[in-house]
């Protein structure tokens, strides 16, 4: 993978927070950069999120200015077990709406340009480059680029114009409730329950007060309907909701092209670089942007991407035997938590996937058994189609 512009400016479509990231990255490295962004002011819709301490290492202030409650414990639960696992250091919960504004005023004090309210409507090869089709208070502007970044999410135009394939998508849907009264708010509760999802319902406090509770499903309006009973169930009543379709990772796409005489490259969504067990991306993201940022500043592939691919092939093969799991296999995976097990999952994040399956399969072999087996027996459950 190379840059053929070493010094051009940088085009990036789409302020997502990876594509921030990457700006201001470029920006403070020397690079002319400009983001197109839809929006005519930075007020993302609101969504609660949790990451790994391993966020603050690569956002720092700005990241901490987002952060608004810190999670210490995990229950994992099906009908008729339960499991804590107590974090060594704590998980995150952010909040994209205050995120993403802080992230752009990072990119501002950079030097990176904004053009608010402009939205690519498509984008041709040229012999010098690219030709972006710019709609921008009420006109068309054509704008000439030959090192452009989609970062407009999962369904970028900058990704189709270019030729990536299309990408696989699974709904997210959560409402904000009360916190039960037993739930403390530094706890993050798991439900396992394959017949409703084939992921999990979390309930993920934002605070003292309230948090989300969600899942992931395979068709959005049956996850809808999932997601309702579950509520009545939990005698939670939703405040609001929030919903999403996130990319599924399937395989590693390199995520960069030649368009014409230009560089075209994805972060983030558009590039579905998303933990495939848990359909996060945050951390994932600004690390695909970081190595996407340095790709284009020295020209060559770096150890970030080629790390990142790995760690999401890791995530992927973890993910086919949970997808033949039953509730009988969840009660087996509970009760071989044992101590040493839960002592890795306390001190390893879900960000090192290679070791925490290593690590646990040494502290409990049956994990091992369980495994095989399940892949062995069982086919995938059939996915409904959305």
């Amino acid at each position: 993978m190379t840059s053929r512009h070493g010094s051009a400016p940088v085009t990036i479509v789409g302020g997502s927070a990876t594509g921030l990231f990457a700006a201001e990255r470029l920006a403070r490295a020397g690079r002319p950069v400009t983001v197109l962004e839809g929006a005519n002011a930075w007020s993302p819709e609101p969504r609660t999120l949790i990451v790994t301490r391993r966020m603050r290492d690569l956002l720092g202030a700005v990241g901490d200015r987002a952060v608004v409650n810190t999670i210490n414990h995990f229950e994992l639960l099906t009908a008729g077990r339960r499991a804590t696992v107590a974090l060594s250091e704590p998980d995150l919960i952010i909040e994209r709406a205050v995120l993403v504004p802080g992230l752009a005023e990072q990119a501002a004090s950079a030097g990176v340009e904004f053009c608010m309210g402009s939205r690519v409507r498509g984008l041709t090869a040229t012999g010098e480059g690219v030709t972006l089709e710019v709609g921008r208070h009420g006109s068309t502007e054509q704008r000439l680029a030959t090192t452009v970044v989609g970062a407009d999410g999962t369904f970028s135009r900058v990704a189709r114009a270019a030729g990536w394939p299309p990408l696989t998508t699974v709904p997210l849907i959560q409402a904000i409730v009360k916190l039960p009264p037993d739930l403390a708010p530094d706890t993050t509760r798991v439900w396992f329950q394959p017949d409703e999802t084939p992921f999990f319902y979390w309930l993920i406090p934002e605070s003292d007060e309230q948090g989300a509770l969600g899942l992931i499903g395979e068709d959005g309006p049956r996850a809808r309907r999932c997601l309702d009973r579950f509520l009545e169930r939990q005698h939670l009543d939703p405040l609001t909701f929030q919903a999403a379709r996130i990319p599924r990772y399937t395989r590693w796409v390199p995520p960069q092209r030649r368009m014409g005489g230009a560089d075209v490259f994805l972060v983030g969504d558009a590039a579905a670089h998303v933990k495939v067990t848990t359909i996060g991306g945050i951390v994932t993201g600004f690390r695909g942007a970081l190595g996407v940022a340095d790709t284009i500043l020295h020209g060559r592939t770096n150890a970030a991407l080629r790390q990142l691919k790995c760690e999401l092939d890791w995530h992927r093969r973890l993910r086919r035997p949970l997808e033949r799991f039953s509730e009988d296999d969840y009660n087996l995976l509970l009760d071989a938590l044992t101590p040493g097990a839960k002592g890795v999952l306390s001190t390893l994040t879900r960000d090192e996937p290679a070791r925490v399956i290593l690590r646990v399969c040494l502290a409990q072999p049956r994990l091992i058994l369980l495994a095989l087996r399940t892949l062995l027996s069982r086919s995938p459950r059939p996915a409904v189609p959305s």
